[in-house]
């Protein structure tokens, strides 16, 4: 066929680079999914209790929004001002609303402590935040090695106590043994 303007077929390369950068184009000019901004935890003063030397202590608890429990060490993003304060904070938060979970001695000579949780602080002042009522029984002071130092030392003398035991038995046996040979 003389005069054919049969039009030449791109190469495999050619087509795939078009693909590509149309399948680029695309995933560049579509808009992501809206992403949720700020923390899902909030920290909250439940409130203050007054002590007769001047001290108070300041009871805290947190709301975490994310459906699943989340854990914050202590440091950066669970940080306390004053610093001296830092160490009885949780670092574990379960989803939801919680009153009361733990608390802070404050020497009389400050007036206000503030608790900073990932990007939210929250305030506890001596004379301002609302005041515990007389029968709200306080959260447990210290970080929760006080029944981990009990368990490795009750272990400890336990297995001390064996061991003596065993040592016992053997020097009796040993005893015996020679008795008997003479």
């Amino acid at each position: 066929m003389a005069g054919s303007t049969r039009r030449a077929r791109p190469s495999l390369r050619t087509r795939l680079a078009v693909t590509a950068g149309i399948g680029a184009a695309v995933v560049l000019a579509t808009p992501g999914p809206a992403m949720a901004t700020g923390d899902p935890l909030t920290p909250t003063v439940t409130c203050v209790q007054q002590a007769p030397n001047g001290s108070w202590t300041a009871v805290f608890g947190y709301t975490n929004t994310s459906s699943s429990a989340l854990t914050v060490r202590r440091g950066g993003d669970n940080d306390f001002d004053p610093d001296r304060f830092n160490g009885p904070q949780i670092e574990t938060f379960r989803p939801g609303a919680y009153q009361g979970a733990f608390s802070v001695s404050v020497p009389s000579g400050y007036s206000s402590i503030q608790w900073e949780l990932g990007d939210r602080r929250v305030t506890a002042y001596r004379d301002r935040s609302t005041p515990c009522p007389a029968s709200t029984e306080l959260p447990a002071d210290g970080n929760g090695l006080g029944i981990v130092i009990a368990l490795a030392a009750s272990g400890a003398v336990a297995g001390g106590s064996m061991w003596l035991a065993q040592r016992r038995t053997q020097h009796r046996a040993a005893l015996a043994a020679a008795a008997t040979a003479d």
